[in-house]
């Protein structure tokens, strides 16, 4: 609905303990104040009052698939409005490694979703995780084999022309050959380059970030499953501070102790929360088919390659991750909102969410909760953008 009237929303912001009431007339705030006598219309005193999320890496949710190939722009439209169910106001399509012909026809389909004003405000560009990525098992995660491509700009360019300009971000293996000519030319362009699916050493990591790369992508992950306890592709990429890394906090892709530690060396200026979802993402559990392969999901909503437990994407939602990571880092709740909001922002040089709320700033802001007999989930209870408010 729109704010026609005005709306009291109570609650607290992220790190400190006061309840404020927050009031949204014609979707702009009027005022903040206090929280006082007035009976509020949404929330109380416990409701986390926190920005609008930003997720850099779907693949899909809610049994919509980013990766079909008969994938339409409706299906954009339809994730779209399933991710703002979740309070999810900005996220990247992510298109894994397929055929040339699939991807480039995925990435024109976007481009004409992105057509409409409306729903580009809410996309900023377009992921491409692959096809530029390690072909051995392990590091090559769910990615089917016969697609891997070592990088080339002739790729690059068709991808980028049937994306309209859109892609924003790439995600490659450094280790490749010409790897750090491609990603000078693809930073001279302003496309974020990411480091994932990879098994370089720490000289061809150094290489990449020398070159322009500034992430990590899904840190942790899309790596092999056994490896030299010191010469590995993760410390190097843990101790650059150039880079900035993405983790996903489901507590099936980095276990707590892991996530608290690398939580610990990148920092919050660094560290950036994404639910890389896949479209079993809001499923039952079960077996489906993903990426060409039969996958299973599990009661935990670990998402696994049938019969093995190699990962094949994430059935999070982004704001339990942001939870997650509350409950087991010591990062305070309001830097495990930032990871998952301004952080991302900036590295792709967009502008955060205005934060905190102040009077004469459009209202744009998430309520959520926990429940009495479940403190390990946070849930969703209303979300302003865009001059809309919706109560779930």
């Amino acid at each position: 609905m729109t704010t026609t009237e005005t709306v009291l929303i109570r609650g607290r912001l992220p790190d400190t303990a006061q309840a404020l009431d927050v009031r949204i007339r014609n979707g702009m705030i009027t005022t903040v104040r206090r929280a006082g006598r007035a009976t509020p219309d949404i929330g109380d005193a416990n409701t986390i009052i926190a920005p609008p999320l930003f997720d850099i890496q779907v693949n899909g949710a809610f049994g919509i698939n980013l990766q079909a190939d008969d994938l339409t722009v409706d299906d954009v439209y339809a994730l779209n409005d399933a991710l703002l169910q979740q309070g999810v106001v900005r996220w990247l399509p992510t298109l894994v490694t397929d055929s040339v012909d699939a991807m480039e026809h995925k990435c024109r389909t976007v481009a004409l979703a992105l057509e409409d004003p409306d729903l580009a405000r809410h996309i900023p560009g377009l992921h491409l995780e692959g096809p530029h990525i390690a072909p051995e098992d392990g590091p090559r995660g769910a990615h089917p084999a016969e697609h891997v491509l070592p990088p080339r700009m002739s790729v690059f360019n068709r991808l980028q022309r049937a994306a309209g300009g859109a892609v924003c971000c790439v995600t490659l293996a450094p280790e490749l050959p010409g790897a750090p000519r491609y990603i000078r030319a693809l930073t001279r362009r302003g496309v974020t380059v990411g480091l994932g699916h990879h098994g370089a050493d720490a000289r061809q990591i150094a290489a990449a970030v020398r070159a322009g790369a500034r992430l990590c992508t899904h840190l942790g992950n899309g790596m092999a499953p056994h490896i030299h306890r010191h010469h590995n592709p993760l410390w190097p990429q843990l101790a650059d501070d150039r880079l900035h890394a993405s983790f996903i906090a489901d507590l099936e892709h980095i276990p707590p102790d892991a996530l608290r530690v690398f939580a610990r060396s990148k920092g919050p200026a660094r560290t950036i929360l994404t639910s890389d979802s896949v479209s079993l993402a809001g499923m039952k559990p079960g077996r489906y088919e993903l990426f060409g392969a039969a996958v299973d999901m599990k009661r935990s909503g670990r998402v696994c390659l049938a019969g093995t437990e190699l990962l094949a994407g994430s059935s999070l939602m982004l704001l339990q991750g942001v939870w997650n990571m509350y409950r087991h880092t010591d990062f305070t709740l309001g830097q495990c909102f930032a990871a998952a909001s301004a952080v991302p922002a900036v590295l792709f040089g967009l502008e955060p969410a205005n934060w905190p709320p102040a009077p004469g700033q459009p209202a744009a802001l998430l309520a959520c909760t926990t429940k009495p007999n479940n403190k390990k989930k946070l849930y969703l209870t209303a979300l302003a953008h865009d001059g809309r408010l919706k109560v779930f």
